[in-house]
């Protein structure tokens, strides 16, 4: 039986292969690996632990925490690109803007395919960071200070999650086709 463009992740103490090629040549199964950054999966699995807080949070109706979380995960997974093309990922809550950074600057060069998913997580994880502090601090005005809670309605946080849950997604289907 002939498998095509299997994936699996085989672990290594210091890289993370994937596997992105499966050929049948006279019966013969040929796998070809290409090294991922083992910091990538990292980040990814982290974006992953925020995204699952982010769920939880928001089933307790803790909607604000719940869009912070989001935020997070959402943050992370854009790094784990980042790292995936072979760049330290920065520390800072805006990581959308190191990778429009990098593409602009000619150093990360996909098939138009994988650019467009790129365009596409971009749009929504910058969704997410334009948040910044206000799912911890609320809106401060003259006289109070407008708390999260007030702010991130159960439908509002419901929308942010799912674009979350977008970012996450996006940055794995990229990863995962990554010199295909």
């Amino acid at each position: 039986m002939c498998l095509h463009n299997a994936k699996a992740l085989i672990n290594n103490e210091s890289l993370i292969y994937e596997v992105i090629k499966i050929k049948c040549s006279h019966n013969k199964i040929i796998l070809r690996a290409m090294p991922k950054s083992r910091k990538a999966s990292d980040w990814l699995s982290m974006a992953l632990e925020d995204l699952d807080d982010a769920h939880e949070d928001y089933n307790s109706g803790r909607y604000a925490s719940s869009v912070f979380h989001a935020e997070l995960s959402a943050q992370k997974a854009v790094k784990a690109l980042i790292a995936a093309f072979g760049f330290e990922a920065p520390k800072t809550h805006r990581p959308t803007q190191v990778l429009k950074s990098l593409i602009s600057g000619g150093l990360i060069d996909l098939p138009s395919q994988l650019m467009e998913k790129i365009g596409i997580l971009l749009s929504y994880a910058t969704t997410l960071e334009d948040q910044g502090t206000t799912p911890r601090y609320g809106w401060e005005t003259v006289d109070r200070i407008i708390k999260p809670s007030e702010i991130y309605s159960k439908d509002i946080a419901s929308s942010l999650l799912k674009n979350a849950e977008k970012v996450c997604e996006i940055a794995r289907e990229i990863i995962g086709e990554m010199d295909c």
